[in-house]
């Protein structure tokens, strides 16, 4: 058995995984995100309807952040039941929908 430091198991995604596969991945998703921008406008936007319309249906205040998040849920739901490309698909955009969360959250912050 090796002896593996702190460090060894806390590795970024960047050092354990090679950087053509990071670039295709980041590639991958920013061609995407364009296609969605350009077919339902921006996502904060988007968002912020959708929040306004759980939001009164459900009586609970919630925001564009928590759409994102509980889309994110959504897909991983998806996940469990899905094959082949499908499979893939969900993984996508639940990557997409945790980077719409990431770029909401830091333009609420800059709001405040």
């Amino acid at each position: 058995m090796t002896d593996k430091t702190e460090r060894d198991l806390y590795k970024t995604s960047q050092e354990v995984f090679p950087d053509a596969w990071h670039e295709r991945i980041a590639d991958t998703d920013s061609i995407i995100l364009k296609e969605r921008a350009t077919q339902y406008g921006s996502a904060e936007e988007s968002f912020t309807r959708i929040a306004k319309l759980w939001s009164a249906y459900t009586g609970y205040e919630i925001t564009a952040v928590q759409v994102a998040q509980m889309m994110v849920l959504l897909k991983i739901n998806r996940s469990i039941t899905a094959k082949d490309e499908t499979l893939k698909d969900s993984f996508i955009d639940a990557r997409n929908y945790l980077t719409l969360a990431e770029e909401l959250c830091e333009a609420d912050n800059n709001k405040q």
